[in-house]
């Protein structure tokens, strides 16, 4: 056995492991559990839908930025996996950053490809990194592009099927979360992540306390999650993330960032846990036949024009939504 400290990796029988291992085989056996659990050819519908949350200052309350996961049922290369669509944008000390991933997740998990942009928008030196990993025969290559200052460098490292056994991308993280939520499922778990040095290292998984929350009026019960990933020779960096019972996300937090992240209305296809102490009003499903009634139909028309002209004059006192809105069309 070859420790090599500068990657953070034990190497033996050929193989890089990571060097943080100290783990409890207990938690190893629940992710595999969890895993085995999982239809590796259906796609769960129920965790088929965007979250939208607002990001807000620790410190002021000003919300600074949002974030947006989706997930999709999609095909790569003939097999049926998940679309994972985040993006997360905002500024940290005036700073604007963002990361964008696009990633396709099989039903156990595995990641078929994964795309991730960073950028930190630094005065006179940007920095961005873009990874892509696609899964190969023999197990992953990983190619990064940085470029820094206007001077791109390209590197590109292949993994091994073994080495990259439990990995959980980022994009299947989300997925996974989604999953935990919905399934029942409150053990602690480890699997391999990467580094932000892009090395393996290990993440874990644990479930924290519930809290009752009042969102609109309405106080409903959260699901929490803790997420750990280990660095070496530093502190563990830490989320706790909080879900409403049907997997939609609730807050999502790093522990020591100067933002967090949280839901702002109750999704519309939120679904209700059956003892729980509200509900809805059930105002029934009758069509109203509108446009046989004269007076309901003259005063729809009247608001439908007012509503075009407010839109135009919205649209040209605020330009810069021309761009914004041409960017996210042209993207679909």
């Amino acid at each position: 056995v070859v420790s090599t400290q500068s990657t953070g990796y034990y190497i033996t029988n050929n193989l890089r492991i990571p060097a943080m291992m100290d783990v409890d085989e207990s938690l190893i056996t629940e992710a595999g559990n969890f895993i085995a659990k999982l239809d590796d050819g259906r796609i769960d519908s129920r965790i088929l839908f965007k979250d939208r949350l607002i990001t807000l200052s620790e410190n002021t309350g000003k919300e600074v930025g949002e974030l947006s996961i989706s997930i999709d049922s999609s095909t790569y290369s003939g097999k049926e996996c998940y679309l994972v669509q985040a993006n997360s944008n905002g500024i940290v000390d005036t700073i604007p950053v963002g990361t964008n991933i696009t990633a396709y997740v099989t039903p156990k998990l595995e990641s078929l490809e994964h795309t991730q942009h960073e950028y930190v928008n630094i005065p006179g030196n940007p920095l961005t990194k873009r990874s892509v990993l696609t899964a190969t025969d023999d197990g992953y290559q990983l190619v990064l592009t940085t470029t820094e200052g206007g001077k791109e460098t390209v590197t590109t490292e292949d993994f091994l099927k073994e080495e990259m056994s439990r990995f959980i991308s980022e994009g299947a993280n989300l997925v996974l979360q989604r999953l935990s939520i919905v399934l029942g499922v409150h053990s602690r778990m480890s699997f391999k992540v990467f580094s932000t040095e892009n090395t393996l290292t290990t993440v874990s998984y644990s479930p924290i306390e519930s809290h009752s929350v009042a969102i609109q009026n309405v106080t409903v019960e959260t699901i929490g999650i803790e997420r750990c990933v280990d660095n070496k020779d530093e502190n563990p960096t830490t989320w706790k993330i909080y879900f409403l019972s049907d997997g939609h996300m609730y807050t999502r937090a790093q522990v020591g960032s100067p933002v967090y992240m949280k839901i702002k209305d109750i999704p519309e296809n939120f679904i209700k846990d059956e003892d729980a102490d509200w509900v809805f009003p059930d105002f029934g499903k009758g069509k109203l036949h509108w446009e046989d009634d004269i007076e309901m139909l003259s005063h729809f028309l009247d608001r439908k024009e007012e509503l075009k002209e407010d839109h135009v004059n919205y649209m040209k006192r605020h330009p810069e939504l021309k761009a914004i809105l041409g960017i996210s069309y042209s993207s679909c």
